[in-house]
C-alpha cells in the first residue's frame, strides 16, 4: 500500500470499519431471534399424554407396518402398481411399497387371490378395470400405474369386457375326407382353431403330435386359393411329398424344387403343391411374390428366428402377399424370447409392429455398449398368454394322447481313474477353455469351447461305441431297435465301425445322406426286423423322420440347443409308438458335457416360462457307471488301449454359428 495516497488509505480504513459494524449488528439480531423462539416454546404448557386403550400386540405390529400420511409436513405416500398378464384368464398385480389402504382395495375385488411365492396378486381379466377404478379413488395416496398396453388389451377385448365373441363353426366337410378321417380329436381342434384364425397361426404342438396333418387340413380348407407352397428344411422335402400322396390323393401335382433352374408352377389349381427348402425360398422369393401365392406353410419355423437372416427377410416379404400363413414348430423359441419376434411378425404384422416395444417388455431390451441388446427374458407369463390367445396353439402329449407312453430318461456319467493320452488332450482343452472364460474375448471363448467340444467327442467315441455294443448287441442278446445320435463325424464313424465289427445291421443318416435316400432308409428300419440300429446325426436326422420301431434312444453327444435334443428324442416318441421310450444320455465328467449340460437346463427353464416347453431334464435318473457282473465296469473302458480306433483327419462338422454362449 506504499503506492497509495493518504486519502486513499483513509477511505479503505473507513470502509473496513463500516463492514465490521454491519456484520456484528447482523449477528446480534440473529441471536436475539433464537432466544425469542426458545422463550415462546418454554412458555407452552406440557401436552398431556392421550388415553391409551388396551391394544393387542398383533394390532400394534400391524399398525407399525403401515405407511402413514404425515399431516405435519404434507407428505403423501407414492404407491406404484404394475400389471402384467399371468395367463389368458388372469392378470398379475404387484404394488410397492406396501400400504394397508391398497391391500384393503384388493380384498374388495371379487376373485382376487394372493400368490405368496411371487409376492403378487391375481385377478380375473374381467375385474381389471374395476380394480383400477377403486385404486384411483384413494385420494390419501399418490397412485402410479404401469398398465396393460392398449394393443394387448385389444387382443383380450372380450375378456376385459366379460363378453363372449360370436364364432361361426367352420364347415370341415370342405376338407378331403381322406385326411379328416385319420385325425385325432385334438388334431381336429387344432384345425378349427386355425380356421378361426383365418389360416394365420403357429402350431406349436410337442413333437410327435402330428402338426403336418393339421397344417395340411387347414391349408386344404382354402383349396380355392391354391397352389399350396410348403417351405421346409431340405432334408424333409420328400417326407412332405409322401404325406400329401398318402392323405390327399386328389393333389396329384406335387412339385419338389431342388435347384434354381426348376420351374415354379404358376397355374392356379386345387391339385397343385410346391415344396422347396428355405435356401431356395430365400433365393427365389421375388419370383414367388410375383406369382402371388396365397397359402404357405413354413415347417420348422424356428429356422426363421434370426431377423437379419436372408431366409427370414424373404419369408417376411412372402408373407405380405399370402393370405394364409401356417407356421409349424415344436420348439419355436430355441433359446431366447427374441427368437419369437420374426415368427409372430410373419403371422400378424400388427401384433408387435415395433421391435423395440417387444424387446423392452419381453427380452429385457436395453442399449448396450455397442448396440441395442435383447438377450434376456422378462414377463414370460404375459408373452405366453398373448401367444396362446392370438397366434399359437400348443398341446402337450401327456394331455392329448393318453396312449402315448411317457419318455424315461437316464443320464449316465462316465468316469475313469486311468488317464490316457487322449484324456490329457481333453485336460488341455478344458484348461484353455477355462482360461478364455476369464477374458472378455468372446471370439476366443467360442473358439476354445468349440475345440473342447471336439476333443470331448474324440475321447468319448471309442468308450461309447463299446458301451453300446456290449449293452445292446452282446451274444444272444434279445432283438432290439436302437437310435444312436451323435454330432461329430468321428463319433458317427466310430460307432459305425464298431457295429460293423459286430455284424449288426444298421442304417445311417447324416449330412451326406441324400433326401431321396432318407425315406428308403427309414422304411427299412421301420419294417426290417433284422435292422437293429439307426446311426443318426442330431442336426441332419433330428427332424422330419419317424422311427417309432425303436423304443430306445442313446445320445453319444450333446447339442447346444435343447430343442435339437428333444426333437431327436421324438423320432421314436411319436404318434404310433406303442412302447415306452427309454432315452439315455452318455456324458463324461471333466469334459465339455459339464459345460453344455447346465446351458441346456437353463434354456429349457426359459422356454417353460413362455409355455413353449414342458420337458424337464432335471427329473432324469442319474448313474455314474454301468455295471454288469459278466463285463467290465464302464470306467474301465477308459483304460483300454485305443488300438481299434481309426485315424480320422476330417474337419470338424460343427458350425461356429450354432454356438450360443450364455451371458453369464
Amino acid at each position: 500500500m506504499s503506492g497509495l495516497t493518504e486519502e486513499q488509505k483513509r477511505k479503505i480504513e473507513e470502509n473496513r470499519r463500516l463492514a465490521k459494524e454491519k456484520f456484528e449488528k447482523r449477528q446480534q439480531e440473529l441471536k436475539a431471534s433464537k432466544n425469542t423462539v426458545k422463550e415462546a416454546l418454554s412458555d407452552e404448557p406440557a401436552a398431556k399424554k392421550p388415553f391409551q386403550p388396551n391394544v393387542k400386540v398383533e394390532e400394534v405390529k400391524q399398525e407399525e407396518n403401515k405407511v402413514k400420511v404425515s399431516p405435519i409436513n404434507g407428505y403423501v405416500p407414492k404407491i406404484k402398481v404394475s400389471f402384467t398378464l399371468a395367463s389368458t384368464k388372469e392378470i398379475q398385480a404387484v404394488f410397492r411399497p406396501f400400504h394397508q389402504l391398497v391391500l384393503e382395495v384388493f380384498k374388495t375385488v371379487p376373485t382376487t387371490r394372493y400368490i405368496r411365492e411371487k409376492s403378487s396378486w391375481r385377478v380375473e381379466i374381467g375385474r381389471y378395470d374395476m380394480l383400477i377404478d377403486k385404486l384411483r379413488q384413494l385420494k390419501e395416496l399418490k397412485m402410479e400405474f404401469d398398465l396393460i398396453p392398449p394393443h394387448i388389451r385389444q387382443i383380450f377385448y372380450h375378456d376385459f369386457r366379460n363378453t363372449v365373441p360370436t364364432k361361426s363353426q367352420p364347415d370341415l366337410s370342405k376338407i378331403d375326407s381322406s385326411l379328416m378321417s385319420v385325425l385325432f380329436p385334438y388334431q381336429k381342434t387344432g384345425v378349427v382353431y386355425g380356421l378361426e384364425k383365418q389360416g394365420r397361426l403357429l402350431i406349436a404342438d410337442e413333437m410327435g403330435l402330428g402338426k403336418t396333418l393339421q397344417a395340411l387340413a387347414i391349408a386344404r380348407y382354402y383349396a380355392n386359393e391354391w397352389p399350396l407352397l410348403i417351405v421346409c428344411p431340405s432334408s424333409v422335402k420328400y417326407s412332405w411329398r409322401q404325406t400329401i400322396e398318402n392323405f390327399l390323393p386328389a393333389v396329384n401335382e406335387v412339385h419338389v424344387i431342388e435347384k434354381g433352374s426348376d420351374p415354379i408352377p404358376v397355374t392356379r389349381s386345387t391339385r397343385t403343391a410346391i415344396i422347396m427348402s428355405y435356401d431356395q425360398m430365400a433365393i427365389r422369393y421375388k419370383k414367388l411374390v410375383e406369382h402371388k401365392l396365397y397359402v404357405v406353410i413354413f415347417d420348422e419355423s424356428h429356422m426363421l428366428k434370426d431377423q437379419k437372416a436372408k431366409r427370414t427377410k424373404a419369408a417376411l416379404e412372402l408373407a405380405r402377399t399370402c393370405q394364409r400363413r401356417i407356421l409349424l414348430s415344436g420348439t419355436p423359441a430355441l433359446s431366447r424370447p427374441v427368437e419369437l419376434y420374426s415368427q409372430m411378425r410373419i403371422i400378424d404384422f400388427k401384433l408387435f409392429p415395433k421391435f423395440k416395444d417387444f424387446a423392452e417388455r419381453y427380452c429385457d431390451g436395453k442399449q448396450g455398449k455397442y448396440c441395442y441388446e435383447a438377450r434376456g427374458a422378462t414377463n414370460l407369463e404375459e408373452l405366453g398368454a398373448i401367444l396362446e390367445k392370438s397366434v399359437m396353439i400348443r398341446r402337450l402329449k401327456k394331455n392329448v394322447l393318453k396312449d402315448l407312453p411317457a419318455k424315461c430318461r437316464q443320464c449316465l456319467w462316465l468316469t475313469g481313474s486311468a488317464i490316457s493320452s487322449k484324456m490329457n488332450n481333453l485336460k488341455k482343452a478344458r484348461e484353455a477353455c477355462e482360461k478364455a472364460n476369464k477374458t472378455q474375448d468372446k471370439t476366443l471363448q467360442q473358439k476354445t469351447l468349440m475345440e473342447y467340444y471336439v476333443e470331448t467327442g474324440i475321447v468319448k467315441a471309442p468308450v461309447i461305441s463299446d458301451y453300446i455294443a456290449d449293452t445292446y448287441f452282446y451274444d444272444d442278446a434279445p432283438p432290439v431297435k436302437l437310435l444312436i445320435f451323435a454330432h461329430h463325424q468321428i463319433v458317427l464313424d466310430t460307432v459305425t465301425a464298431t457295429l460293423m465289427g459286430r455284424k449288426i445291421k444298421y442304417i445311417r443318416i447324416d449330412g451326406h445322406t441324400k433326401s431321396t435316400e432318407r425315406e428308403v432308409l427309414c422304411k427299412k428300419f421301420q419294417e426290417d426286423p433284422e435292422t437293429s440300429a439307426a446311426i443318426l446325426s442330431i442336426t441332419a436326422a433330428g427332424v422330419g423322420i419317424t422311427l417309432t420301431a425303436a423304443n430306445k434312444v442313446v445320445f453319444a453327444e450333446l447339442h447346444w440347443n435343447p430343442g435339437a435334443l428333444i426333437q431327436a428324442e421324438d423320432r421314436a416318441h411319436r404318434v404310433g409308438q406303442q412302447d415306452s421310450v427309454f432315452v439315455q444320455y452318455i456324458l463324461a465328467r471333466g469334459s465339455a458335457d459339464e459345460t453344455i449340460w447346465p446351458m441346456i437346463e437353463s434354456k429349457l427353464n426359459v422356454l417353460q416360462g413362455v409355455n413353449l416347453n414342458q420337458e424337464n431334464f432335471g427329473d432324469m435318473k442319474s448313474s455314474k457307471m454301468f455295471v454288469d457282473k459278466e463285463k467290465a465296469r464302464i470306467d474301465e473302458y477308459f483304460e483300454k488301449d485305443d488300438k481299434k480306433e481309426k485315424s480320422h483327419n476330417e474337419s470338424d462338422s460343427l458350425d461356429a454359428s450354432l454356438i450360443v454362449l450364455d451371458d453369464d
